[in-house]
Formats: structure tokens, sequence, C-alpha cells
């Protein structure tokens, strides 16, 4: 029998090998993320609108009152407790909320905090009032005696949620007050305009050529004869040095009235015209 030929065998690579080729030449480690930014990306995307962290509470459970039963249930919501601070509002009023990450469900605790009296700091509880006050929270934060470090995690944690209230509630009557103003503004401009108007026109602008002939047709459109010169309306010319010289030259001198009158009196009683004849039939006699 002839021996059989075996194939030659070549020196492959194994598909571990192969893989850890791959690992080692190409695979790019992650960029290495603090807790802080790890926590804060896991928080946007329960709540895109949170800006940052403030303060953190490793155990928090949240409680609800009854008013009912005038007690205090658990809402089955607890785990780790955040406040945060939220992208401000259109307007810029600044937002703020509290946020707790639920370990035995898939329902979640976040409310925002809008004004300081809607927090209120106990002994055992961080009370909530949310919804104009129809509903109420507890929540209380865990913390462990002295030396922990966690001692002083539920004072420092209350503290800051009931200053994020007040300042929340401060922006927005900063905000409100000046809107109104802005509202208030321009009324005032218009007031000043059409006083302008009336009376004039506003200081520091020119007038053009139309606006001040407008205003001079305005004013001569009142104008006339009589309610400027009344007495002008009896007499037709005003007294004028040439007035006066012909009416001194047919109109007789008063030494001529008085040598027509020797008995003398007023020349408001004397006959003028009377006068005036006789003396003119007297020349008459005397040119003939």
């Amino acid at each position: 029998m002839t021996p059989r030929k075996t194939k030659p065998r070549h020196n492959q690579a194994s598909d571990y090998e192969s893989d850890a080729n791959y690992l080692t030449d190409n695979s790019v480690p992650p960029p290495a993320r603090t807790n802080a930014e790890l926590n804060l990306s896991v928080l946007k995307r329960h709540n895109p609108a949170v800006a940052s962290i403030l303060s953190i509470a490793p155990y928090a459970v949240v409680y609800v009152f009854s008013p009912t039963s005038q007690q205090w249930e658990k809402s089955g919501i607890e785990g780790t407790l955040f406040v945060n601070q939220l992208r401000p509002s259109d307007t810029g009023v600044e937002r703020y909320s509290v946020m707790l990450l639920n370990r035995r469900g898939l329902e979640n605790f976040e409310a925002e905090l809008l004004k300081g009296s809607d927090v209120e700091i106990t002994e055992e509880y961080v009370i909530l009032r949310a919804n104009d006050g129809q509903q109420i929270y507890g929540l209380w934060i865990f913390s462990e005696p002295e030396p922990s470090s966690t001692a002083n995690t539920r004072v420092i944690n209350a503290q800051i949620i009931q200053d994020c209230a007040i300042r929340a509630e401060a922006s927005m009557k900063s905000v409100m007050q000046n809107s109104q103003q802005e509202n208030i503004r321009p009324d005032a401009n218009a007031d000043d305009t059409e006083e302008d108007g009336a009376g004039g026109v506003p200081m520091g602008r020119q007038l053009s050529l139309r606006e001040l002939f407008g205003q001079q047709r305005e004013q001569d459109s009142g104008w006339s004869v009589k309610n400027h010169s009344p007495q002008l309306a009896k007499h037709q010319f005003a007294p004028s040095a040439d007035t006066e010289f012909f009416r001194s030259t047919k109109r007789p001198s008063q030494q001529n009235v008085q040598q027509a009158n020797p008995k003398g009196g007023n020349s408001q009683g004397a006959d003028l015209l009377g006068e005036l004849f006789r003396k003119a039939g007297q020349d008459h006699l005397r040119g003939a």
C-alpha cells in the first residue's frame, strides 16, 4: 500500500488571537468622566432642562400626606435625591427643582420649587407643597450620626431646597416688576406726544416747512379784522397824519368857531353847521 500523503500545515491565527489583535490595535478607550458629569447626563435623560446639580442626598424617601387619614403614607419612591438648577424660562426667571430617582420602580419624583412658602422644614421631613397646595409631599432624607460623612446631609439639603425656592420667587417678582414698568413707559410717552401735538412740537425735533406753514395757516384761519381791531368796525380808517391834515383843512379851526360864537359856551351845544352857513353868506356878500 502506498502511504497516504498528508497536507502540510500552515501556521494560522485562531479566532481568539485575531480578536485580541483587533482589540489591542484599533480600540480607543472611552473618555474619562467624573461622577458629577455622569449624574448630570442621567438626569438630562429624564428632564432635558436640568442645567446643573446643586446638592445630592444618597438616600431619601418620598411620603404623601393623606387628607382623609391625616397621616403620612409612603409613595413607593425612594432613592438618590438631587437638587437641580434648571434652565431659565423664556422671560429670564430662575428655576429650580428636586428630583428623586426611584430604585424600587420606574416612576421617579420631581417637583419644581416656585415659592419660599411652599417649603417647610421639620425635624423629620422637608415638606413640599405642589399644585397650589393641593398635593403635599414629605421628603425624608437619610443621615447618620457623627462622625459619619452623611451626618449633615439632611440639614444641608433641606437648607438648599428652601434657599432655591426663595430665589425662584424673588426672580419671578423681579421679572414681573420689570415687565410692568416696560408696559407703562410706552403709555407715558404716548401722553407726552399728545400734549406736544396739542401745544407744540416735542423738544429736540426740528420743524419741517410743511409743519411750519401748516401751523401758520391754522393761526391765520382764526384771524379777523373784528377780532383783532374792534374799533375798526365803526371807522374805516385809522387816524394818521394825512387824515388829520385833511380834517384840519375842511373843518374850521377852534378860533373861527369861537368868533362865530362870541358868547362862548361849549362846542357840543353850538350849531356849527349854522355858523358855517352864516359865515359863507357873509363872505359872499363882501365879495359882491
